[in-house]
């Protein structure tokens, strides 16, 4: 379906922040490990109805050696209660997302996991996310997964 929108895009959803931002050191602290999301509950960001549609992402900054890596890994999860997980996507790492530049440099980006239908979600859902430096000690990163969530059958508040 296609939908001319000439009003405020931002009033059909929500944007949230769907983890802490985590720090990661190549070989070392958070690096290849997973980053845990925190809890949301659908039915609490609209006006009595759950979103059916979102669009979850993961923010970085790096620095990185010459010609090293930065890639990252995820899983959307869903619960009935918010405590007992099961998860509803996954994906392996991605392809490099950034390489270090020539001498080595900061680097910046976002990694979209792309439109995820909710449909068959249950209430809560999470975004977990692994983010994986190829070099070893010296490259650092930081990121933090965020999502726009929308196809409310009603506006959230």
């Amino acid at each position: 379906m296609n939908i001319v929108l000439q009003k405020d895009v931002a009033a059909l959803g929500a944007l949230l922040a769907l983890s802490a931002a985590s720090a990661a050191t190549a070989a070392g602290t958070g690096d290849a490990t997973t980053v845990t999301g925190r809890t949301i509950d659908r039915f609490a960001l609209g006006a009595g109805s759950m979103p059916q549609d979102f669009n979850p992402a993961v923010v970085y900054e790096a620095t990185l050696a010459s010609g090293a890596t930065i890639r990252i890994g995820y899983a959307i999860q869903d619960s009935a209660d918010g405590s007992t997980w099961a998860d509803y996507q996954t994906a392996t790492y991605s392809a490099a997302l950034a390489t270090g530049p020539s001498g080595g440099g900061a680097v910046f980006g976002t990694f979209d996991i792309g439109s995820v239908s909710l449909t068959s979600a249950r209430r809560y859902i999470r975004v977990n996310y692994n983010p994986d430096l190829s070099a070893g000690g010296t490259d650092t990163a930081v990121a933090r997964a965020i999502g726009f969530f929308a196809g409310f059958d009603r506006l959230p508040n």
